[in-house]
């Protein structure tokens, strides 16, 4: 059992703050790529942290990992603000902020920014199972076994849901390329 959960779970002075830095970055990637661009992740990932140390007692190295413990809380927490999100932009309290304009004569951060939305538009578009499945190992480059231990899923069942996660994100970012061509050769 990791010495930060140990520490954790017996109360220990100062594990709460090993703990969080230990995994802050982690969570935040995490929350960013499952959550979307409706989400503020920087307050999901407090909430993912805030359910983790409530629910610290219930870790147990038998039934896996601390980061597929971690993970899988993240995934609910994230769950949950998706479903708050949804329901405030369907009664119109929350609004999408506007895209960088990406025509002629926008710089390369502008661009940047631009296709950071761009991927996270895309992911947003994938169901939950495929999503998360592309995020830890495509972009958290974690191995098929890791994921599917963190999951709960079969390896076989990873490589499955991979398999149609980058489908339909190839598919969910081809307009969005077909977009920034037309912009570009419009410009000439």
């Amino acid at each position: 059992m990791s010495d930060a959960i140990v520490q954790l779970q017996r109360g220990a002075p100062g594990a709460l703050d090993q703990f969080y830095r230990r995994h802050s970055g982690r969570v935040l990637r995490w929350v960013i790529r499952l959550g979307g661009p409706y989400l503020d992740a920087e307050d999901v990932a407090q909430d993912v942290f805030m359910v983790a140390f409530k629910r610290i007692a219930s870790f147990d190295r038998s039934r896996g990992t601390e980061e597929g413990w971690l993970f899988g809380v993240t995934r609910r927490v994230v769950a949950n603000a998706r479903r708050r999100s949804m329901l405030r932009r369907f009664i119109g309290l929350d609004t999408l902020a506007p895209m960088p304009d990406p025509g002629p004569g926008t710089d390369a951060v502008v661009e940047s920014l631009w296709r950071r939305r761009q991927v996270q538009v895309a992911l947003e578009q994938l169901d939950s199972r495929k999503r998360e499945v592309l995020v830890l190992m495509d972009l958290e480059e974690y191995t098929a076994p890791e994921t599917a231990a963190m999951l709960g899923i079969a390896v076989g069942t990873v490589y499955s849901r991979l398999h149609h996660a980058r489908k339909a994100f190839k598919a969910a970012l081809e307009p969005s390329a077909a977009d920034l061509r037309g912009s570009i050769l419009g410009a000439t």
